[in-house]
């Protein structure tokens, strides 16, 4: 009898033994990092991982405590947790950052711990199951290093930078951009250009947006922003298109650079080649080439033209009585005469030394003399300012309208000079038309 108990037992002992090699070999193979610690932190199980990171047998690691294998000196967060499981009996996960004594090697585990239990519900210790992101963590570190640099860059860069999908709407925006536009990076985001900015300046970013979104190509241009009291702020864009592999555009990214001062510059003399530098009158040039425009308009819209050509009376006669500096007041006071008579559309220019022209878009003939008669006698009204010899001052008009044949202004303002000649020869101080 007792010789069965003994078998029974050591079958019984066996298959226990046999059980717990299982569970060892199904912890030893489990591609986490497995361990029981006492109330002290001790341990009291490790699995193979746990020893080959530690480099010890298992013998070597029970009974000891973490001061053992990591450096907590450099990083406590794994003994601060097993305190927290230790002394309050509830469970934790939560991402540890620990360093390996024997290499001084950084590593990131995602840790899940529990309190161990007695039959009374008291904390005898605790079991904890690590799964290492080291590579993660590194690459996410990486990355957020890398994203710091290129948002210092980019927020410190002398440049408007931002990010729009296929619809237009802001994707991102750098600190520049969002200071520019009185908005946040964060508010602008999923926006477009109308939600945040007014809707003549959105209408101006959206024509270049539109050309993008409609050619997927790369393109370049000037874009401005008009302030509330008129400023003029002028940006040198260049925006690229992002495509999925079937060439539709997804998104593009934009690159402003102010180029305020130079715009204003290259307009500043833009504006003196066209402008007669004495009379603050469009010169020679530029009527020729808003005239060209015009007569193009008329023809295509089927509209009358009218235009005249004027002639100071007299005007070598003032300067040889008066000076030239009394011929050149003269002259501006024609030309601030002439704007005064006619309309905002209307142009004049000076096109010669003492000569004018005006041209009439969508006037017919008769309603150019009615101008011309206005013209001529608001002139007749200016006095030249010298108290000795007060002298009336006069002009010639000559006044045509485009006719069908006409592809030229030349032609036009052939016909103009022949009326003006006609003026001066009738006794001046009068209109004449052909």
């Amino acid at each position: 009898m007792a010789l069965y108990m003994s078998k029974k037992l050591e079958q019984q002992l066996k298959a226990v033994t046999n059980e717990l090699l299982i569970h060892q070999l199904t912890l030893d193979n489990v591609g986490a990092y497995i361990f029981m610690k006492d109330l002290h932190g001790r341990y009291t199980y490790a699995n193979k991982k746990v020893r080959d990171l530690f480099n010890r047998t298992l013998d070597e690691i029970i009974g000891k405590d973490d001061n053992h294998f990591f450096s907590l000196k450099e990083s406590d967060e794994l003994r601060v947790n097993d305190n927290i499981v230790l002394r309050e009996g509830i469970s934790i996960e939560k991402e540890e950052r620990n360093v390996i004594m024997s290499t001084g090697e950084v590593r990131y585990y995602w840790t899940i711990k529990k309190p161990l239990l007695d039959e009374q519900g008291k904390v005898m210790g605790l079991s904890g199951i690590s799964t290492d992101i080291t590579e993660q963590k590194l690459l996410q570190i990486k990355l957020k290093e890398q994203k710091i640099l290129l948002d210092t860059i980019i927020n410190n860069v002398d440049a408007y930078i931002y990010m729009k999908d296929s619809n237009c709407r802001f994707l991102f925006i750098n600190d520049k951009t969002a200071q520019l536009f009185g908005t946040t990076p964060q508010q602008a985001i999923g926006k477009r250009s109308r939600d945040i900015l007014p809707q003549d300046i959105a209408d101006n970013f959206d024509i270049m947006d539109s050309e993008i979104i409609n050619s997927g190509e790369k393109i370049e241009g000037e874009e401005s922003i008009t302030g509330e009291e008129g400023d003029v702020q002028y940006y040198w864009s260049t925006k690229v298109p992002i495509k999925d592999d079937e060439g539709r555009v997804l998104s593009f990214i934009g690159f402003s650079t102010d180029i305020t001062q130079l715009g204003k510059q290259r307009r500043a003399l833009e504006k003196t080649a066209a402008t007669d530098e004495l009379t603050s009158l469009a010169n020679r040039r530029s009527f020729m080439n808003s005239a060209f425009n015009e007569i193009k308009h008329a023809k295509s819209q089927q509209k009358p033209l009218a235009v005249m050509v004027i002639d100071a009376d007299y005007f070598k006669s003032i300067n040889d009585n008066f000076g030239h500096h009394v011929g050149d007041e003269t002259l501006k006071k024609l030309a601030q005469t002439f704007l005064y008579c006619i309309r905002k559309n209307d142009l004049v220019a000076r096109i010669g030394g003492e000569e004018f022209a005006i041209m009439l878009p969508d006037t017919e003939l008769d309603m150019a003399l009615l101008v011309a008669e206005k013209v001529r006698k608001r002139v007749e009204a200016v006095h030249l300012s010298d108290e000795q010899h007060p002298q009336p001052l006069t002009v010639s008009i000559g006044v045509t309208i485009m006719a069908e044949s006409d592809v030229t202004l030349e032609a036009i303002l052939k016909r103009a000079d022949k009326a003006l000649y006609e003026a001066k020869n009738s006794g001046r101080n009068r209109v004449c038309s052909n």
